[in-house]
């Protein structure tokens, strides 16, 4: 048995869960470097675990905190590895590159660099199905957006990956294009509900602004009506 602890640091432990010992074949004597493969320019800036890791099989599931103010950050990617070695199994970008779905909604290059859109709230794991879900923060900078303009995904997205590849499965935007710092403040959480009858599996989404989003929990659709509305430009 092992406890995996994250630090804001941008580090790893894995400790025997009987003697409190790092684990001498977890990474480099116990400790795993988040930082380590990151971009030289960004491995210094703000970066690390602020919400347990998640296990799923022989993998851990880690989300970050990351900047958000203006200028570069370090990315909020969600990250995977083996539990045993420390190896990086798998990366989602949460911040598509060119040639991944979503990087059309980052006018010209303004996904470069780009902090936030991170799960700094840690994660909710359908074991049986091997879905991992997440709630993503806005990008940077939280409380503008002139420099990215488009609807900024994965940004204040629910958002489900297949635990075995980090591979997107589905998502639900919340909101476009965040000025207002709307980060989702934690995964969401999975439910049973009954609902025209029938029982569904189901993820239900908390959010800052107390509205909650249930979507079904293997295909993403709502189980109630949403309305997308315009908010007055300023």
């Amino acid at each position: 048995r092992r406890i995996i602890h994250g630090t804001s640091d941008g580090r790893l432990f894995s400790l025997d869960a009987k003697n409190g010992k790092l684990d001498p074949k977890f990474a480099s004597g116990g400790v795993l470097d988040l930082r380590a493969k990151l971009d030289p320019k960004v491995a210094a800036l703000s970066y690390g675990p602020t919400s347990a890791p998640a296990v799923w099989k022989n993998t851990v599931i880690v989300g970050v905190s990351c900047d958000e103010g203006p200028g570069i950050a370090a990315p909020g990617d969600i990250r995977a590895f083996d539990v045993r070695t420390g190896e990086e199994v798998w990366r989602f970008q949460t911040v598509p590159r060119p040639g991944e779905l979503g990087n059309e909604t980052w006018e010209g290059d303004s996904w470069k660099d780009r902090g936030g859109a991170n799960a700094w709230g840690g994660f909710s794991i359908d074991v049986d199905r091997g879905l991992v879900f997440a709630g993503l923060g806005s990008a940077a900078f939280d409380f503008y957006g002139g420099d990215r303009h488009g609807a900024n995904l994965f940004a204040n997205c629910t958002i489900a990956l297949d635990a075995k590849t980090g591979k997107r499965v589905w998502h639900f935007q919340t909101l476009r294009h965040d000025l207002w710092d709307h980060d989702l403040p934690v995964y969401p959480n999975l439910v049973t509900v009954i609902h025209d009858g029938k029982k569904i599996d189901a993820v239900a989404q908390v959010t800052k602004t107390a509205l909650v989003w249930v979507f079904d929990r293997v295909t993403g659709k709502p189980l109630w009506p949403i309305e997308e509305r315009l908010v007055p430009q300023s």
